[in-house]
């Protein structure tokens, strides 16, 4: 029986296996800092699934890449952090969260409104973060489909449309850093 002339065929399994797949999840686990032990924790998944998608024999699905991708546990950090500040901006506004305050007497109306001003502050400074790194990601998309379109594989042709998407993600990415810019220029005049 264990005779591997007689184990099923792979070849049938319906998905032909890129080994790209767990080269990719192997790399996002080592620029991690984790062990394929630690990822599969951190993952939810159990050890042995974390070993055949690393070697191939299973194919890891996009929540595997997506949960080891550092930008994207990033991005979901800063959004996680927004939605607590938010929170507890909420629950201080109504009574509900109290000795929250700002200062030497953390219970009483002003050192609650301080810290209500700096939380919303905090995720100012955060959702410009998630704006800054949202327009770089379209100046990529653009510049990928101008490259896609140029190569002798594309159409050869570049479209008006991929120039102005191009031209629009500048603009954008522009406008971004220069509210980063005016953001750090507080910040370093102890204005925050």
């Amino acid at each position: 029986m264990n005779d591997k002339s007689n184990a099923p065929s792979r070849a049938h399994d319906g998905y032909i296996r890129d080994s790209r797949d767990a080269d990719r999840l192997r790399e996002l686990i080592g620029n991690a800092g984790l062990s394929q032990r630690a990822a599969a924790r951190e993952l939810g998944v159990d050890e042995r699934t974390m070993r055949y998608w690393c070697s191939g024999d299973q194919t890891p699905p996009a929540m595997a890449f997506r949960g080891l991708d550092p930008f994207v546990r990033h991005r979901e950090s800063l959004e996680r952090m927004i939605g607590l500040n938010d929170s507890q901006i909420r629950m201080m506004e109504s009574g509900k969260m109290s000795g929250m305050g700002h200062g030497p007497s953390t219970g009483d109306l002003c050192s609650i409104n301080i810290q209500i001003a700096v939380l919303r502050k905090r995720n100012e400074e955060l959702r410009l973060l998630l704006r800054q790194d949202a327009a770089w990601q379209r100046r990529q998309r653009a510049f990928a489909v101008l490259i896609e379109q140029s190569t002798p594989n594309g159409s050869g042709q570049i479209t008006a449309e991929a120039v102005a998407e191009l031209d629009a993600s500048w603009e954008e990415l522009a406008a971004v850093e220069a509210d980063v810019a005016k953001l750090t220029a507080e910040i370093r005049a102890g204005l925050r």
